[in-house]
């Protein structure tokens, strides 16, 4: 839809440089129903999304909006779901963190709207029960990830004769303008409550009915009995002790608390809080060696999770040395895309977003990354034991750790 972004002068454009990054062809135009269809042709696929940052919601919900477009979407399912079957996939994309977007006087979006995060909350969790299936984002790269590999599923099926389109969108708005409302009412049927979204997304987003679905049928042991068979004993931090960490947890024990200090500070971890807490740091893995030595040296090193972590990850995994470096435009979405910053990498729609560190990864001697000619970026190779490639192998390493990075192969 043309208004999406908050139409051209805002973040439009942005949103659609993101899409020609990613291969994905589109067009803009006004949609009377939803902010996202798909096509196969001329024909409409049976797929509507809507997208709603979080303080979206709360103005929808203040103004009446919320239910009035739901039952349009309800509506429209039916038209391109075969009628009462309903065989057509209705999303909400819910960008953000209610949390973020409060104001003075602890309201979501504007004071004026009166919608308490609560309140925004409560009506994202009932989206299910209401037919819809919730796909939750980061920020506006991250929705536009999402985006893609939908308009990738639905090429997919397309080829294979998976999908059934039957309608322009012409006759589409036509057929849906000719039902009466009820057809928009909530659904009472089961089956059409729940539903799971058109492609894999976090566990945590997926309603609790549609994730029962996904699970195996078989046989399964008692739930209880397996619980009390893994007891094992805790750290303060709810982690269990490993068998081999059990006399080293010990020995820990019976040190001073300045002790303890003192050795999380020789392995770069937190000086701050409770014993336990200490003895739980000391006995993770330590951090490699080589971001050790930076912190010791007073280098700058990047936190994980963080943006510029993200990027230098990104650098590591996706570009080769010696060719060309990336663009910034391509650089985010594939920081985007590693998991390694836990804030959108587009940022929350103040001023900084996740390029703002950039240059103080081209700082130093040798620096973590070069920009070369044309605006391309790449890690640097030179001295291999102290360079940006080391160092971002490192952070690779730490991300997989933390269980952040989303490349499916741990350096370790």
């Amino acid at each position: 839809d043309f208004r999406e972004g908050g139409g051209g002068g805002r973040s439009l454009h942005k949103m659609c440089d993101q899409l020609d990054v990613r291969g994905v062809p589109y067009v803009v135009r006004e949609l009377k129903i939803a902010d996202y269809i798909f096509f196969v042709g001329d024909k409409l696929a049976p797929i509507l999304i809507e997208r709603k940052t979080a303080d979206d919601v709360a103005g929808s919900l203040h103004d009446g909006r919320w239910e009035k477009q739901q039952r349009s979407m309800r509506k429209a399912q039916y038209v391109l779901g075969g009628g009462a079957a309903r065989r057509c996939q209705i999303c909400y994309i819910i960008e953000g963190d209610p949390n973020k977007k409060k104001v003075h006087g602890g309201n979501v979006g504007r004071r004026t709207w009166f919608q308490s995060v609560e309140d925004v909350e409560n009506a994202i969790d009932q989206l299910p029960g209401l037919g819809f299936s919730v796909m939750k984002t980061k920020g506006h790269l991250d929705t536009i990830g999402l985006l893609a590999k939908v308009a990738q599923d639905v090429s997919w099926k397309a080829k294979n004769g998976n999908i059934d389109v039957t309608l322009t969108y012409k006759q589409f708005i036509s057929r849906v303008k000719a039902l009466g409302d009820e057809i928009g009412d909530p659904p009472t049927e089961r089956e059409h409550k729940n539903p799971a979204p058109p492609v894999v997304v976090n566990a945590e987003h997926i309603p609790e009915a549609s994730a029962n679905a996904l699970e195996n049928d078989g046989d399964a042991s008692d739930p209880q009995s397996d619980a009390q068979s893994n007891v094992q004993p805790m750290t303060s931090t709810a982690q269990p002790l490993r068998e081999e960490n059990r006399e080293e947890y010990a020995e820990l024990k019976k040190m001073p608390i300045a002790q303890l200090k003192a050795k999380c500070k020789e392995r770069d971890e937190k000086i701050g809080g409770k014993k336990e807490e200490l003895i739980a740091r000391l006995l993770k893995p330590r951090k490699p060696e080589i971001l050790i030595m930076r912190v010791r040296r007073k280098e700058y090193v990047p936190k994980v999770p963080s943006s510029n972590a993200a990027l230098m990850v990104a650098l590591l995994l996706n570009h080769v040395p010696g060719t060309p470096g990336m663009t910034k435009e391509r650089l985010m979405v594939l920081s985007e895309e590693t998991g390694v910053s836990k804030e959108s990498m587009s940022g929350d729609g103040g001023f900084y977003d996740g390029w703002s560190g950039i240059k103080q990864l081209q700082e130093g001697d040798p620096a973590l990354v070069r920009r070369e000619k044309g605006h391309r970026y790449s890690l640097t190779t030179q001295p291999p034991e102290t360079s940006g490639r080391a160092v971002a192998h490192a952070l690779h390493i730490l991300a997989h750790r933390e269980g952040l990075c989303n490349c499916g192969n741990n350096p370790e």
